[in-house]
């Protein structure tokens, strides 16, 4: 029998979260299952890749309060067999919808950012851990890419945590062909959200000092967001128009990729760092600053990549001269990185979440 299978999210704009759903809205085998996209509010640059046989419905933009209604009515008529949801606070919406609805529907709630970092940032943190107590307990499964996440949900949750399951994201189709080491590095990439937690206003601090030691060295940032203006003035700040560039949302991440020599992360917190991935898989050698989770993870502590300590601006300059005159180091960490990325490849964690969602529907 083919599951029917609801995958909820407040919207379809570019983000980690977003592009494991559509990964999964793509790639699911529909023998055995029927996907469908709920969305809280029907905007993002990614509905248009959402496949022509995925029906998308949407809350009309309602906040949560009132799309809690609106979400049971759907499930109350829709009948789901499973709903499958990926932030925090779609995991609570649904589960509320779920529970005025009345169906047997199952729920699959999954989380893809470091829980103590995001409760410490969030408003009303005090209701929002009541609200995950009283609900998360009635789930099928509990999801996230990296073991600690489970952890935190089990220290939060105590014997009311949802079972955990522990799936790699489906992140890329195939790995780059290496090619010989490069003898010079002077093109540094990075991808994400233009937004506070990313800190590309830490990475432009950094690189400007690497900057005025190797002036050959460029710096491109792919994504859109909030913090655009300020990024811009901290640009023209520095003078580094020429050298730093912001060119907006690229939908060929790949392509992007093969043009740099270096990708850099200096995030607050990465609950895996799907792009950290990408770049791996392009073969490109990695610097991280250490935050959780994903970072010291996918890098091995400093054995795949570097893994900077500190969040000192001058810290971090100092490491990317250090890779910039390192190629041997850069061709180690290129091979490890590959073999890193090997284990999220869309395939096998494809059949993870098949078999994840059979069991969840029994």
């Amino acid at each position: 029998m083919v599951q029917r299978i609801a995958f909820i999210l407040p919207h379809f704009r570019m983000g980690g979260a977003e592009q494991v759903i559509l990964r999964l809205l793509t790639s699911l085998d529909r023998s055995r299952f029927q996907p469908a996209l709920i969305l809280q509010s029907r905007d993002g640059a990614l509905l248009d890749q959402i496949p022509a046989d995925v029906r998308v419905l949407d809350l009309a933009g309602a906040r949560a309060s009132r799309a809690v209604f609106g979400l049971a009515r759907i499930l109350r008529r829709e009948r789901f067999d499973l709903t499958y949801t990926a932030t925090n606070a779609g995991n609570l919406l649904a589960l509320a919808a779920l529970r005025l609805s009345g169906t047997k529907t199952r729920a699959v709630i999954s989380e893809h950012t470091p829980l103590n970092g995001f409760l410490g940032q969030v408003g009303a943190r005090n209701l929002r851990v009541a609200l995950m107590r009283a609900l998360y307990p009635s789930a099928s499964a509990l999801v996230a890419p990296l073991p600690q996440i489970g952890e935190e949900h089990r220290t939060l949750l105590g014997a009311k945590v949802p079972r955990f399951t522990c799936l790699p994201n489906p992140v890329v189709d195939a790995l780059a062909e290496l090619t010989a080491p490069k003898g010079r590095l002077t093109r540094l990439v990075s991808v994400g959200r233009l937004a506070p937690e990313k800190r590309f206003d830490l990475m432009i601090d950094a690189f400007s000092l690497a900057h005025a030691r190797n002036p050959d060295l460029r710096l491109t940032i792919h994504g859109e967001g909030p913090c655009r203006a300020e990024l811009e003035a901290q640009i023209s700040a520095y003078g580094l128009k020429g050298a730093v560039s912001l060119p907006g949302l690229n939908r060929d991440i790949p392509a992007a990729l093969a043009d740099a020599d270096m990708f850099l992360c200096t995030s607050r917190l990465e609950g895996l760092g799907n792009a950290i991935i990408e770049a791996m898989a392009a073969g490109l050698p990695v610097l991280s600053v250490d935050c959780p989770y994903g970072p010291p993870h996918l890098l091995e502590d400093g054995e795949s990549g570097a893994l900077v300590r500190s969040d000192a601006p001058e810290d971090i300059a100092a490491e990317i001269l250090a890779m910039t005159a390192d190629p041997a180091r850069r061709q180690t960490y290129r091979q490890r990185g590959q073999a890193m990325a090997a284990r999220y490849q869309l395939g096998a964690s494809i059949r993870a979440h098949e078999t994840l969602f059979s069991l969840a529907c029994q």
